[in-house]
């Protein structure tokens, strides 16, 4: 029976993906990220010269930073920099994924429905945040950067530039930063559907990449980088869906605007059902 139910999840799982993949574009063309290849060139080159000015100029600065700050500044720095870790968002998002796919057999029409367009707002923000978080985390193992608390112990010149290609151990894995990439990616995929939370989620966003920092555990080159990528990353997603018209509806200028999601009421059709109260009669509550 459980093998059985978890075949179906498995199966609902990869339905899902395939229509997504399957569903035609619609004109017109989203307006998200950039117009062109030549405004995508000039992004790139803005950001790529903003982490090499950050690597000679800023990175050096900051080599045994830790040591210099208050045992309790860092102590608070330590419970926001957790934030920035992949399994905060992304088991809860999962774990939700696979619940709504399991209960959607037992639901009615309304709630299937309902049970579709959680899913496919679930599914945008766990594939935007997921696919760009473990391909930064495969990348920066290969590349190599010594984080810095190791270059700080190193006598070579410019330690801050120091890459050991292929290394893939821990404390050469700064560049790019994956906590600053998963926060900035997460902020991103969460305001495209909440645009009036947009300032606090990079506020959050900013916070978490600062600590990064300031913990002695990247450069700031890292956390730039890092950024760029999770939020460009989100911006093509949001494409990707608005494009087929999941989630996101664009209007006839291009502008993109998230959907209406369900409403409260329709929402609670995915909640639990509460287990019914037990009538017990006065004679048997005095016994």
């Amino acid at each position: 029976m459980v093998l059985e139910e978890a075949g179906g999840v498995v199966r609902r799982l990869l339905g899902m993906i395939a229509y997504l993949w399957n569903r035609p574009w619609r004109p017109p063309t989203p307006k998200v990220g950039f117009k062109g290849a030549a405004e995508a060139f000039a992004w790139v080159a803005l950001v790529a010269g903003l982490v090499a000015g950050a690597m000679l100029v800023l990175d050096p600065l900051v080599l045994g930073i830790r040591q210099r700050l208050p045992l309790g500044f860092i102590q608070v720095a330590e419970r926001i920099t957790d934030l920035g870790l992949g399994g905060v968002v992304l088991w809860p998002l999962g774990l939700a994924i696979l619940y709504v796919l399991a209960l959607s057999p037992r639901l009615d029409d309304m709630g299937r429905k309902v049970a579709a367009s959680v899913l496919a707002r679930l599914g945008f923000l766990f594939f935007s945040i997921a696919i760009v978080s473990l391909s930064v985390s495969i990348i920066k193992h290969l590349l190599g950067r010594a984080r810095p608390y190791a270059a700080a112990v190193m006598t070579r010149p410019d330690p801050q530039l120091t890459f050991d290609w292929l290394a893939w151990k821990s404390s050469f894995a700064s560049f790019p930063s994956g906590h600053a990439t998963t926060v900035f990616a997460t902020a991103a995929a969460f305001a495209a559907l909440f645009p009036k939370a947009r300032r606090a989620l990079i506020a959050v966003a900013v916070a978490v990449a600062a600590t990064r920092v300031l913990l002695g555990s990247h450069f700031p080159s890292d956390v730039i980088a890092g950024a760029a990528v999770g939020t460009a990353f989100v911006l093509w997603m949001v494409k990707l869906f608005a494009a087929r018209r999941v989630v996101f509806a664009v209007d006839s200028s291009g502008h993109v605007v998230p959907k209406a999601g369900p409403s409260a009421a329709r929402f609670g059709r995915l909640l639990p059902p509460a287990s019914p109260a037990t009538s017990v009669s006065l004679e048997e509550a005095r016994s």
